[in-house]
This record gives structure tokens, C-alpha cells and sequence, in this order.
């Protein structure tokens, strides 16, 4: 549990972080604009498999202002930094320079993406993986669709602050005024 208020911490600062260099108009701004802030993967579908496939929570994507990017997941030890680099947007196409990425292949080449926002509030991202993480060759397009996170979506409910307490704190009538 300590690891999950981390993450919520971690989580949390970079929101707050990229929604205080965002103002409301971005909303309807332009596509550059739009696509800033914290988003998380929800369904990935490969172009060899049938179907979209609902992903497990915990992958995430920071665009921030200043033209780079942050890819990361969650686990039980903390975040892990999976791919890092710049971008850039021209038409329909967004662009990953990558600079550090878990898949060694991908270091040091742009990475080209044919991208849709929808509703301010998804992306949808498409691109041909060649070789995957593991040195594998895939040829084959990957779509994904992303979810912007927002910051009431990152609030620790009072069950998981209870459970927290209960592993740091033994008096139950102390615990009930902490979360009140």
C-alpha cells in the first residue's frame, strides 16, 4: 500500500505540474496544446491478433510542454521509466524521437505515429513495432487508445486510506478520525 500512495504522489505532482502550464482554452486549442498532460493506455490491439485488448491500469504517457515525453508504468516497486524522448506534430502524425527506451532497438530513432484525439480526452495512437522489447521480429502495426487522466481520477478512495491507516496506525477510533 505504501507503494500505491507513492505512485498516487508521483502521480499526482506530475498532473498538477503539466495542469498548471495548461489554462481552460487549451481545451478547444490546437492539437499541439491538446495533447499535453498525463494520459494512460486502456485497450491495445495488434495487428496479428483479433481485437481490441483491454490493458491493465497502471501504463501511463506525460507530454509535456516543452516538446518531450515520458513513457511509465506502475508496479509494486514504484514507477519505471519505459521510453523517454521528444516529439514533434505535423498534420496526423506525431513523432517520438526516443532517447532511452526498455525495447534497446527503439533508442535513438523516430518512432512515427498516425494519432486521433477524440473529446479532448482520448488518443488514439497507431504504429508498426518491426522488432519488439525482447529482440523479436514482429512486423506488425500496434493500435493503441489512451485515456487523459485527470486529477479527480487520481484520488485514493477512503477504503484504500483505511486499509493504509490499518497498517500504520492500531487504534481504530483514531483511524475513524483521520478519515473524517
Amino acid at each position: 500500500m505504501k507503494n500505491f500512495i507513492r505512485l498516487f504522489v508521483f502521480l499526482t505532482t506530475l498532473a498538477f505540474m503539466t495542469g498548471c502550464s495548461l489554462t481552460r482554452t487549451n481545451v478547444g486549442g490546437t492539437i499541439e496544446n491538446r495533447i499535453l498532460g498525463l494520459w494512460e493506455v486502456r485497450a491495445i490491439h495488434n495487428s496479428d491478433e483479433s481485437g481490441y485488448k483491454e490493458t491493465p491500469p497502471g501504463m501511463f504517457k506525460m507530454v509535456f510542454k516543452d516538446g518531450t515525453f515520458m513513457n511509465f508504468m506502475s508496479t509494486e516497486d514504484g514507477a519505471i521509466i519505459t521510453v523517454d524522448g521528444s516529439y514533434e506534430i505535423k498534420g496526423d502524425i506525431y513523432t517520438e524521437n526516443i532517447v532511452n527506451s526498455f525495447n534497446k532497438s527503439q533508442e535513438g530513432k523516430a518512432n512515427h505515429l498516425n494519432f486521433k484525439l477524440s473529446n479532448d480526452n482520448f488518443m488514439y495512437l497507431r504504429w508498426f513495432q518491426p522488432i519488439d522489447e525482447f529482440g523479436v521480429v514482429q512486423n506488425r502495426w500496434i493500435e493503441e487508445i489512451w485515456q487523459r487522466v485527470l486529477i479527480e481520477d487520481l484520488e485514493v478512495s477512503n477504503v484504500d486510506l483505511q486499509q493504509e491507516l490499518r497498517s500504520l496506525l492500531y487504534d481504530d477510533e483514531l483511524i475513524k478520525k483521520v478519515i473524517k
